[in-house]
This record gives C-alpha cells, structure tokens and sequence, in this order.
C-alpha cells in the first residue's frame, strides 16, 4: 500500500487563489485561449533557475490536462500493444490503469527492456525524491530499441538539481501540474507536452474549436505569472532541511520527500522508505 503525496498548501498562493476566483467572469474566460495557457506554461518551466529543461521547444503540442493523470491513461491507450514497463516503486497509477485497460504491466524490477515495450517513469523517481538510480542506463536503452516513454514531471515545481533531457529520441511525452506544489487537490491545474500531434482526449476539443477547460486553465495562468517556480523554492528549500535534521530523515531533490530509516517500515514504497513532509512545511 503506498502512503499518497499530501501537496503543500501555502497561504500566500491559497490566499491568491481566492482573489482570481473571486474576480473571474466569464467575458474572461471566453477570451483566455490554448495560446494564452500555452504560452505561461512555457514561460514558467523554462525560467526555473533550480531545474534544467532541455528541448521544450521541441515537444510542440501543448494542451491542458487535469493534473497529470489523464495523460497517463492517454499513453496506455495510445500504444496499446505494448507491454507496459514501470518501477515498483514509482506512482501506483500505471498499475491500476494496465489492469483497467487490460493491459500487459511488467515491472522494470522484473525484466530487462524489450522492443515492443512503452515506459512510464517519473523525474523526480515519486520512490524516493530523486533520480531513478539506473535513469540513464534506461533511457539509452529505450533510444536504442525504440521505447516510448512518457515522463511524469509532477514534482517538477517542488524539485531542485534535476535535468530534463526532452531531446532524447524516446521521449514522446511529458506531463506536469501545479497540485502538489501550488493547489492541492481541489483544483486539477495540469498539462501535457508531445513531440507528436496526437489525437485524443486531451488534445481533441481544441481542434479548431479552442475548447477546454478554461477555468482551471485561466487559475493555473494567473498562478504561473503570480509565483515563479524560484519563489516557492526559495520560500520551503530552508525549512525542508530544518525538518529532515529533526525528524532524523535524509533529503531528497524533492522538498516534501525525505528518505528514512529501516525502522519506518509503515512508509515503505517499493524499494524506498520515502516520507512526505509536507505537513510539516506548511503546517
């Protein structure tokens, strides 16, 4: 059973919040566009000084996702004769959607990669706040068999040291959010970048219709100008040591995960005794 990510909740961006849903109208939601979207999400990975995004340019789809997990079952879908590849340890979303969708879910614990494989795997690794200890062995293995893979940059914004390398080969998709880091749960502030134009459900009603979801699009705007990823680095990235020292934990590239000791069995996650403190940052 794996323990959930509680997402950080700040009282300056709950705060924020407030107001763009207070003045919100829909004159402006009628006019906000994909574009619009497109163009801040850009904007805001591109100038984080704490994480390196290679190659964005280069993945030239956009579109909003609630969240990220929509893109996920996407990916499933798309290549659908494929054996899925994930770690045990990473997000438990792959497994409860290959056994929806019936799909072949082999762990890369199990197997060595194989052509005819697709693979899911998260940057920070969600098992232990990191890197995936072999990411680089797997990526040049899934650029020489041609692997698809589809990033999960989901602790993008509450990560520091990581490098995402888009221009790889095997790189189809990436997908990010603002939940853990900005919102939480309430609000699904997400989206999806493809090198390829791909048809589906997320990217489908903007086809000449420019149709989405333009509430959370426009929320997750306002937040991308309001607070650089910079601003919440700098705000937690102190307090995420302080709070490690004392609860005896070790860091992580993740502010709100932290690795522990065998003696905490109860936050054992595949390989890793990962331990979200987010409670403890913004509590």
């Amino acid at each position: 059973m794996q323990l959930p990510h509680d997402p950080l909740r700040t009282p300056e961006i709950i705060e924020y919040v407030d107001q763009v849903l207070a003045k919100m109208d829909y004159k402006t939601l009628d006019k906000f566009s994909a574009a619009q979207f497109e163009a801040d999400w850009r904007k805001w990975l591109a100038d984080s000084s704490h994480n390196n995004m290679i190659g964005l340019d280069g993945m030239k789809h956009c579109a909003f996702c609630p969240g990220t997990t929509d893109a996920f079952g996407e990916f499933v879908s798309r290549y659908h004769d494929n054996r899925i590849r994930v770690s045990r340890s990473d997000f438990i979303i792959t497994r409860v959607l290959s056994k929806a969708y019936g799909r072949n879910l082999c762990y890369l614990e199990d197997d060595e990669l194989r052509a005819g494989d697709s693979l899911i795997i998260s940057v920070p690794f969600s098992g232990n706040g990191a890197m995936h200890p072999e990411f680089d062995r797997i990526i040049d293995t899934c650029d020489s068999l041609d692997i698809p893979v589809f990033i999960d940059a989901a602790y993008f914004g509450i990560s520091h040291g990581i490098t995402y390398d888009l221009t790889r080969p095997c790189v189809k998709d990436i997908a990010t959010s603002l939940s853990k880091n900005f919102v939480g749960n309430p609000l699904r502030l997400g989206v999806r970048f493809t090198k390829d134009l791909v048809d589906d459900s997320i990217t489908i009603a903007l086809l000449g219709a420019n149709i989405f979801d333009k509430v959370n699009g426009y929320i997750s705007s306002q937040l991308l100008r309001k607070f650089p990823q910079d601003w919440l680095m700098e705000k937690y990235m102190d307090k995420s040591k302080t709070v490690c020292e004392r609860l005896n934990l070790k860091p992580t590239n993740t502010l709100t995960l932290a690795i522990g000791d065998e003696s905490m069995q109860e936050y054992k996650r595949g390989d890793y005794i990962r331990v979200c403190i987010s409670n403890h940052l913004s509590g």
